[in-house]
C-alpha cells in the first residue's frame, strides 16, 4: 500500500481534474483589463495554477514569455517549475520523444534565465527526477550498476557539493522506492529512509523556497515508510507544517489556488497514525482530510473518490474497525485492476490482497480469508497456486471418505453394542413379559442402524468412485494441458536459440521476440483460464454484481485485441448506442468473455471484419451482444461441441481450447446464454444475451 501511493505521489503532479471553471472564467475576462504587466503576471500564475495537465503547460508557458518581457524572476521560476514538472514526468518509457526534447529544451532555458539558488536547485531536481526515471525503467544487472554508480559518488567524492550529495541521496532514496518484495519490505523501507533522512540533515539549513521541491516528496516517504509510528507521525507533521509554511511565504500569499494535494497527503498520513496520536485526533485529521478531499476534488492524486477510498481503509483499519477496512480494500483494489495505469501494479495488488486477508483474519471471516489468500496465492505464485489447489482438492477429498469410515466405524460399534443389549434382553424375556415390548422397539433400533450401515456404506462406494474419477480427470486434465503448453513452449525454446545465435540480422531477432512474445502471452492466457475455471468450479457463490457501460468494456478490449494481435486486412468496428449500454453485472467476468469472442474471431479471420454489437432486447430486459467475423465459419453440427473443454475447431490454429468453455461457464453463472448463430454464412457469429438488470 505504501508503495502504490508513494509512486503516484512521485510520478504524477498534474493528473487531477479541471479546476473551478467559473473561478478560471472570471480570471481570464480580467486578464486583459489588468492596470500594470505586475498585476497581469498574478492573474496568469493563479490561472496556471487553477488548470491542470495540457492547459497549465499552455499557462505556464505564456506566463514564462511574459515574465521574460518584463523580467520578473520569480515568475520565469514558477513557471518553469510546472512547464518541467509536466515535461519531466511524462511516462518516458511509452511518451513521445518530443516531451524529452521539449524537457532539455525547458531546462536550458532555466540555466540561462534564472539566477543563484533558484537556477541550481530547480534544474538539479529535475535532472534527478530524469535519472530516477531511467533507473525506474533499467532492468537486471544494469539497474544494480546504475545504483552502485551513484553509492560510489557518496562514498568516495568526499568533497562533493551539498547539493550534489542532496541530489544523489534523493535519487537512491527513490531508486528503491518502486522495489517491493513481502518478504523483505521492511529492510527496503529501513534503506529508503536511511537516504531520505540524510537528505533532511543537509537541507534544513537550506531556505524552504529552494529545498522545497526535494523536500516535498522526501519527507511524504519518510512519513510512510519510517519504522516506528511516532517517527512516522513526526515526519507527517514536519511535513504538514512545511506546507503550511511554505503557503506563508510572501510570494505563494499570492498564490491562492494552488494545488491542495500535498496538504491532502500529510492529513491522510496523519489519519492513519491512531497508535501515536490517539483515535480522537486520528479522527480529526481524517475528518480534515474527507472535509479537503470534498472541497478540492480536482488535487486529489488520481481520484477524489480513490484517495477517499485509500485513506478511509488505513483509517479504519488504525482504528481497528476492520470491516469497513475490509471493504474499502475491496475498493482500492478494483481501482488498482481498472484505472488506465501507465505501469504495472500488480505487485501493489498483492500487498493489498495480503492487507485484506489481515483485516478478514481478525474479523473471524476465516471462510472470505481463505477466498483472499487464494488470489493473492494466483497472483504471487501461479503455478505454486495451480499445485496447491490440486492438493487441496485431493484433501477435501480424502477428508470426506475418512469422516464417512469413521461414521462407519461408529454405526458398527453402536450395531455390536445394540446386539449384545438384545441378547440381555432375550435372557430378561422369560422373567416379564414387560421387558417384551422394550425388545420390540430395541429390534426396531437395530433394524434402523443396519440400514443406516448399508447406507454409509453405499456413501462409502460413491466417494471412493468419485475420487478414482477425480484422479482419472486430474491425469487428463494434466495430459491435455502439457500438450497445449507443449507447442507454444517448444516455439519460445526454439526461437530464443536462434536469437542468441549468429548470423541472424536485426529484423529477424524482431520478429523472432515478436513471436516468442506471442507464444508467452498464449501460455499465460491459457493459465489464467486454468484459474478461472478453477474458481468457478469450486465456488457456487453467485457473481458480485454492479453498473457497468458496455461501450466502454468494448472500446478497452477492442483496443487490447488491437494492440497485441491486429491483423492489416482486418477492419474492426463496434456498433451499438452508448446513451443507452448500462448493464448489472460482474466486469471482471464479463470482460473475459469478450476478450475471448474477439479473440476467437481475430484468430480465424484472415481479412474482412470483426465487429462486436450490443443493442438492448425484450422492453430493455436482455442486452443482446454479438461478435461477428467474416473468417472460415463454424459448421451448424459443431455448434455445441465447441463448448466442451479442449475442443478446437481447427487443431493447426494455436489455441487451449478452453474459451469458449469458460466463456458459456461465466455465462450461466451470470443468468444469461451463449450460443453460436448457425443462420449465419458469412463467417462466425456469437450471440450472448445476459439480463440488463437481475434485481427488477
Amino acid at each position: 500500500m505504501k508503495y502504490y501511493i508513494l509512486l503516484i505521489y512521485l510520478l504524477a503532479f498534474s493528473l487531477a481534474t479541471e479546476g473551478n471553471t467559473a473561478v478560471k472564467d472570471s480570471l481570464s475576462e480580467a486578464l486583459p483589463s489588468a492596470s500594470s504587466p505586475l498585476q497581469k503576471l498574478e492573474i496568469m500564475t493563479n490561472l496556471m495554477d487553477i488548470s491542470r495537465q495540457e492547459e497549465q503547460v499552455e499557462y505556464a508557458k505564456q506566463l514564462y514569455w511574459l515574465a521574460l518581457e518584463e523580467d520578473e524572476d520569480y515568475y520565469k521560476e514558477a513557471a518553469l517549475t510546472e512547464i518541467l514538472r509536466f515535461y519531466v514526468n511524462t511516462d518516458a518509457k511509452d511518451s513521445a520523444k518530443v516531451y524529452l526534447t521539449d524537457a532539455e529544451g525547458y531546462l536550458a532555458e532555466a540555466e540561462r534565465e534564472l539566477k543563484g539558488k533558484a537556477r541550481d536547485f530547480l534544474v538539479t531536481y529535475m535532472k534527478t527526477i530524469m535519472d530516477v526515471r531511467v533507473v525506474y525503467y533499467t532492468k537486471g544487472e544494469d539497474r544494480m550498476k546504475l545504483i552502485e554508480k551513484y553509492k560510489l559518488r557518496l562514498e568516495t567524492e568526499k568533497d562533493m557539493p551539498v547539493l550534489d550529495k542532496i541530489s544523489n541521496y534523493y535519487l537512491l532514496g527513490m531508486a528503491n522506492s518502486n522495489r517491493v518484495d513481502p518478504k523483505n519490505q521492511n529492510a527496503i523501507y529501513k534503506e529508503i529512509c536511511y537516504y531520505m533522512n540524510n537528505l533532511i540533515k543537509l537541507s534544513d539549513n537550506i531556505p524552504l523556497r529552494y529545498s522545497y521541491l526535494f523536500r516535498l516528496n522526501t519527507l511524504n516517504i519518510l512519513s510512510l515508510m519510517e519504522a516506528t509510528p511516532e517517527d512516522r507521525v513526526k515526519a507527517s507533521l514536519r511535513y504538514l507544517n512545511m506546507q503550511k509554511e511554505y503557503a506563508d511565504t510572501k510570494e505563494m500569499k499570492k498564490r491562492p489556488y494552488t494545488s491542495k494535494r500535498h496538504l491532502l497527503n500529510a492529513y491522510s498520513t496523519l489519519a492513519t497514525a491512531t497508535e501515536t496520536v490517539g483515535k480522537d485526533m486520528a479522527t480529526y485529521y481524517f475528518n480534515y482530510f474527507i472535509d479537503l478531499n470534498r472541497k478540492y476534488p480536482e488535487d486529489a492524486a488520481f481520484s477524489a473518490e480513490y484517495d477517499r477510498y485509500f485513506t478511509s481503509l488505513n483509517y479504519y483499519k488504525s482504528i481497528r474497525d476492520f470491516q469497513k477496512a475490509a471493504d474499502y480494500n475491496d475498493s482500492v483494489i478494483y481501482y488498482f485492476r481498472h484505472g488506465d495505469f501507465q505501469f504495472d501494479l500488480t505487485e501493489n495488488i498483492v500487498l493489498t490482497l495480503k492487507d485484506k486477508i489481515d483485516c478478514l483474519d481478525s474479523l473471524h471471516r476465516y471462510k472470505d480469508a481463505y477466498e483472499a489468500y487464494k488470489e493473492y496465492s494466483v497472483l504471487l505464485d501461479s503455478a505454486r497456486t495451480r499445485s496447491m489447489e490440486n492438493k487441496v482438492e485431493d484433501l477435501e477429498i480424502k477428508k470426506h471418505v475418512d469422516e464417512l469410515v469413521v461414521e462407519k466405524k461408529a454405526l458398527e460399534v453402536d450395531l455390536q453394542k445394540s446386539q449384545s443389549r438384545l441378547y440381555l434382553f432375550l435372557t430378561l424375556l422369560i422373567l416379564s413379559i414387560c421387558f417384551g415390548i422394550f425388545i420390540f422397539f430395541r429390534l426396531g433400533k437395530i433394524k434402523s442402524l443396519y440400514k443406516e450401515l448399508q447406507e454409509s456404506n453405499r456413501l462409502v462406494i460413491i466417494a471412493s468412485e468419485k475420487a478414482q474419477e477425480s484422479e482419472r480427470m486430474k491425469n487428463a486434465f494434466i495430459k491435455n494441458m502439457c500438450h497445449e503448453v507443449r507447442t507454444p513452449l517448444n516455439a519460445i525454446n526454439g526461437f530464443a536459440e536462434l536469437i542468441t545465435g549468429d548470423g541472424v540480422s536485426p529484423e529477424e531477432k524482431k520478429e523472432f521476440s515478436k513471436i516468442i512474445y506471442t507464444n508467452c502471452h498464449n501460455i499465460t492466457s491459457m493459465m489464467n483460464d486454468v484459474l478461472v475455471i478453477a474458481q468457478l468450479d469450486s465456488s457456487n457463490e453467485i457473481l458480485p454484481l454492479e453498473p457497468v457501460h458496455i461501450d466502454l468494456l468494448c472500446h478497452h478490449e477492442m483496443n487490447q485485441l488491437k494492440k497485441l494481435q491486429q491483423k492489416p486486412d482486418i477492419h474492426y468496428q463496434i456498433e451499438g448506442d452508448k446513451s443507452n449500454d448500462l448493464i448489472y453485472s460482474d466486469p471482471n467476468h464479463f470482460g473475459i468473455i469478450i476478450s475471448h469472442l474477439l479473440n476467437n474471431a481475430n484468430k480465424f479471420t484472415n481479412q474482412g471484419s470483426i465487429t462486436l454489437s450490443y443493442q438492448p432486447e425484450e422492453e430493455g430486459r436482455i442486452m443482446c451482444i454479438s461478435v461477428t467475423d467474416t473468417g472460415c465459419g463454424i459448421p451448424a453440427d459443431k455448434s455445441e461441441w465447441i463448448f466442451e473443454r479442449f475442443t478446437k475447431n481447427d487443431d493447426f490454429i494455436p489455441g487451449s481450447g478452453l474459451g469458449l468453455y469458460l466463456c458459456r461457464l461465466i455465462t450461466q453463472r451470470l443468468n444469461g446464454s451463449l450460443k453460436l448463430d448457425t443462420s449465419y454464412t458469412g463467417g462466425a457469429r456469437f450471440v450472448l444475451r445476459l439480463p440488463i438488470n437481475p434485481y427488477k
